[in-house]
């Protein structure tokens, strides 16, 4: 029989930390054990206690991984090419292909708001917030375009809005189906481009009030 070959930590981490999200997502924060995170990434708790020091640890290094997974998933499609609303249309399809491709990571940023444990639900309000600066931040140009300080209460007003609606949506549609991703982004563009159309930061190109979607340009 042949033995299997050790893996080496940085492999048998990564392990750990994707046994932990599929953990964390379908158990939760209180019904989730290091024992059941040790068995189902195939290590001894000793072994796991190596690489976090406790529960809270291993959640809170989760959490952050999944963060930094989708700022780089969305990141590309806010500041690459094309119009202003080319560029939302895009972003609005990453957030719906996000959740899709990365459900467990999706149910730990966005929907898994509390854990029994105030400095769990501390952090994972920190992370919401360190999103919407991150979010900011990658809009800095276009709303300072439009005379908004991207370090300002109404920018970050705008991004939350932003997000808050994008991940109600994705929740409403994973939750009731009936609308295939195409037809969920159309719907959510009605929405949302009209809205950010109307505002000073997107008046301020000829191209604002141009739909991108095929058929709808003015």
């Amino acid at each position: 029989m042949s033995v299997q070959p050790r893996l080496k930590a940085p492999a048998r981490r990564a392990n750990i930390v994707a046994a932990a999200l599929d953990a964390f997502a379908s158990g939760g924060y209180g019904a989730t054990g290091m024992g059941d995170i040790a068995r189902l990434s195939g290590v001894t708790r000793a072994v796991l206690y190596d690489h976090f020091a406790s529960k809270k640890a291993l959640f809170l290094a989760v959490l952050e991984e999944q963060r930094a997974t989708f700022l780089g998933f969305i990141a590309a499609r806010i500041t690459g090419e094309g119009s202003k609303s080319e560029r939302m249309l895009a972003t609005t399809d990453a957030v719906f292909r996000f959740a899709e491709r990365y459900p467990n990571a999706w149910r730990m940023l966005f929907v898994n708001a509390t854990h029994g444990d105030p400095d769990i639900d501390a952090a994972w309000n920190d992370v919401a917030v360190s999103l919407n600066h991150a979010v900011t931040r990658l809009l800095a140009d276009d709303l300072r375009a439009g005379d908004i300080d991207p370090d300002g209460r109404r920018a970050a007003l705008l991004v939350e809005m932003l997000i808050g609606a994008l991940t109600r949506a994705v929740e409403w549609r994973r939750k009731h189906g009936g609308l295939t991703r195409a037809e969920a982004v159309d719907t959510a563009m009605d929405l949302l481009w009209s809205g950010l159309a109307a505002t000073a930061s997107y008046r301020t190109e000829p191209e604002a009030t141009a739909d991108p979607r095929p058929g709808n340009g003015s």
